[in-house]
Formats: structure tokens, sequence, C-alpha cells
């Protein structure tokens, strides 16, 4: 059983911006990399918080720990609206769409990801309905040590799980997005048929897997920065995927990807990502790519601005177009009124 936690919009709002490093960069689990990464979030976050109406949803979140198929236990986050955890609110209906958050080279214990999960859930313009997030854990992390500046445990753990098989197969990863899809239609109220997928980064590669899992209940994917290295070992399954057939008129329509991109991000090479878009085209996914001027690695993440590599950077027009793409593609694509 879930207990849920704060009512995030009170907490955002009482927080002070001298004060971030102590919970966030040295607790349990670790949520950030450094005190300037930690003040950038919450910075942003309390902007958002305070740019609300009154009446604006709010949200409330928990962690979940949940197994991939080697019994592995794995760390996520679910993020869902308060008003769905009283008890005069109906949850058998599973009339929610849900949405899983996969996360960047850091971990599932990052801050940046609980700000955007709470974005989503009190963004009722997308989401009329409301939404349950899930940041899902693809790495096993529990404390947050995949922020340890010796990055050799990760690059263990990474290896492992990204690494195909004879047969093009990352089993391992596998696995584990499907335990995410798992735990998240498994959240009460959540419709099973309304899923979408957000990945940051590294998140890139469940959303490669999931696009030759074909899984139904997958709508929409949309990557950020997704770095996609290896897919040119993936074999594409020889099958088209399957397509929603509407109610009303009886259309089919396939599931979309979305991919945004910066033109300066040296971790998407322009070979991945023109060979990622060929595999979800020819497996028969609607894709569309943004690519953005003057865009690197990470431009959704306004921590990424006191990041001294070349390589990253944080670019707000970017990250804002970006963030309305992907807003229209799943609110046409997960609400039952838009769908139905």
């Amino acid at each position: 059983r879930i207990i849920w936690g704060h009512n995030l919009t009170q907490l955002i709002q009482n927080w002070a911006p001298d004060d971030p490093s102590k919970t966030l960069c040295s607790g349990t689990p670790r949520l950030a990399k450094d005190s300037n990464y930690a003040s950038a979030i919450l910075a942003a976050w309390k902007d958002d918080v305070d740019n609300r109406s009154n009446d604006a949803v709010t949200s409330v979140a928990a962690p979940i720990v949940y197994h991939d198929d080697e019994g592995c236990p794995l760390f996520g986050y679910v993020h869902r609206p308060a008003n769905t955890v009283q008890n005069n609110f109906n949850l058998k209906n599973n009339h929610l769409p849900g949405i899983i958050l996969f996360h960047t080279g850091a971990g599932p214990q990052d801050v940046f990801l609980r700000w955007k999960a709470d974005v989503l859930v009190t963004d009722s313009h997308t989401f009329p309905d409301g939404v349950v997030v899930l940041i899902a854990d693809i790495l096993g992390d529990e404390t947050g040590w995949a922020w340890d500046t010796d990055r050799s445990r990760y690059e263990s753990v990474a290896t492992y799980l990204l690494k195909p098989d004879e047969n093009g197969n990352r089993v391992l990863l596998q696995s584990r997005v499907r335990a995410a899809l798992d735990a998240l239609v498994d959240q009460p109220g959540v419709d099973p048929k309304r899923v979408g997928v957000l990945g940051f980064c590294l998140g890139g590669h469940p959303i490669l897997e999931l696009g030759r899992m074909a899984k139904e209940c997958v709508r929409a994917m949309v990557s950020f920065h997704g770095v996609f290295g290896s897919v040119h070992k993936m074999k594409t399954h020889a099958y088209q995927r399957k397509e929603f057939e509407f109610k009303d008129d009886g259309k089919k329509e396939p599931c979309h990807v979305l991919m945004c991109t910066g033109k300066e991000d040296p971790f998407v090479t322009h070979a991945d990502l023109t060979t990622a878009q060929a595999m979800f085209e020819t497996m028969g996914y609607k894709v569309a790519v943004m690519q953005y001027d003057d865009t690197r690695h990470g431009f959704t993440n306004p921590a990424q601005a006191y990041n001294s590599n070349p390589a990253f950077g944080y670019n707000p027009e970017s990250s804002g177009l970006a963030w309305e793409a992907m807003r229209c593609l799943l609110k046409s694509s997960l609400n039952a009124n838009d769908i139905f």
C-alpha cells in the first residue's frame, strides 16, 4: 500500500532558496549533483508553482518498489492528482491516462524528474481528467548512487543493461521497461490502454525497446535529447505495429513518436538519429523529429547552465518548444475525449 507524501505544491511554495543542499545533495536518496543543480531546479519548479492559478490541481507523490523478471528491485516514484487519493474519489473507473518518465544517466533519484512529473500532473489543460506519472528506474538505484563522481558502478551497470545479445535484443532492459509498464497500469485509476512515455538522455534507450516490443497500451513516446547508441546493432522486428481502432468512425491511428534533439548535441549523432527514425517508421510508427539550432545535450534542464562540460547546456527556448510539442501530442493521444 502506498503512503502518499507531501503536497508538492505546498512543499515548493515553502522552499527557502538558501537551503537546497541540506536535503537534496546529502540526504537519502540523493536527488541532486550539487547545490547549484538543486537550486536551479527548485527555482524553476517554484516559478512554475507561483504562476499556477489558485484553483490549479495539486499533486502528491510517493516512492514505489517494483521488480523486473529476475526479481531485481527497482525504485520508482509515483505522482498523481491529490484529489485522486481522497476517500470519495472513485478509482474503479480506470479513466486516468498514465505516463512513464525514463531517467537520464543521473538515475531515477533526480529532483529534475520530480519537478517534471509535478508539472505533468498539474497540467489540467493537457490532462483535464488528470494523469498518473511514474518515474521509472532502469538501474536499480534506491539511494541516488548514480550521482557519484566515481562513474565506475554506473558504467558497469549501464554497459550490462544496454549490451545487445547475439540476436540484437537487450533482454534486461526490456524486462525493466516491461516492469515499469506493469507498475504504472497497476496504479489505481490508470487506464491500461492509454499510456505515454517520455525519455530523457539515457531514457532514449527504453523508448527504442518499447518500439520493438510494440505494446498496444503505449499511444505516444517522446524523447528529449535521447541517446540511441547501439541502435545500428538492433534488428527491426518483422511485424507491423498494431494500430488503434477508434470507436467513432473506425479509423486507425498509429502510435506517435516525437524525437526532440539539439543540433549541437555530440551524444546524438546524425547516424543514430536517422537509424532510430527509420526503425520506428519501418515498424509502422508515425515519427516526427524536431532538431533545434544552437542547442546542446541536456537542453531541457536549467541546471545544465552550471555544467562546465561544453557538450551540455540549457536552452530555455528549445526546451519550451519541445515541451509544448510534447503537450500537444499527449493531449491528442491520451485523452479519452480526443481519442474516442
